[in-house]
């Protein structure tokens, strides 16, 4: 097993948290503040990105198209008023500066206004992170659906 940089490892679990955390009060200008100034963000699902299929169900492939989904979902007036909530578990390191990759496993749980919590979607996450003034940033964020089928739709990042 190769060594493990502590300070780095709890970095790399601190921009999860916050990225996480961000995303469950809905405040989307400190979700797009974990992301690189060059970043981009994807949706796909497991067995698309098995068969080696580029479909996605969302494709940011620079951070304007990602700040431009995040406006568009602050402004929407179709979305159905909901509460999510995000567990990260099993965060890992892999690779070391300035090639820093890092991996987790998602979920996150879906409520709507009288209606009982349910698990909306679970996956993992493979990242590209690189260091801006300082800080630790998503320069890569890709979401991997477990599971082909959304129940509802995406309305919010994950």
């Amino acid at each position: 097993m190769a060594s493990i940089d502590i300070g780095l490892t709890l970095e790399v679990h601190a921009l999860y948290a916050e990225c996480a955390s961000a995303l469950d009060v809905r405040d989307f200008a400190r979700f797009l503040g974990c992301f690189a100034a060059a970043c981009a963000y994807s949706i796909r699902a497991r067995e698309n990105v098995e068969r080696g299929w580029p479909i996605a169900l969302v494709a940011c492939n620079n951070r304007g198209m990602l700040v431009y989904r995040v406006a568009a979902v602050e402004k929407s007036s179709f979305i159905i008023p909901r509460v999510q909530r995000r567990l990260v578990s099993g965060i890992r390191v892999l690779g070391a500066e300035p090639d820093l990759r890092a991996e987790a496993s998602f979920a996150v749980f879906e409520t709507f206004e009288g209606e009982t919590t349910t698990l909306f979607v679970t996956g993992r996450f493979e990242d590209t992170l690189c260091r801006e003034a300082g800080a630790l940033k998503l320069a890569e964020r890709r979401c991997i659906l477990d599971s082909s089928i959304v129940p509802n739709s995406l309305p919010y990042p994950l």
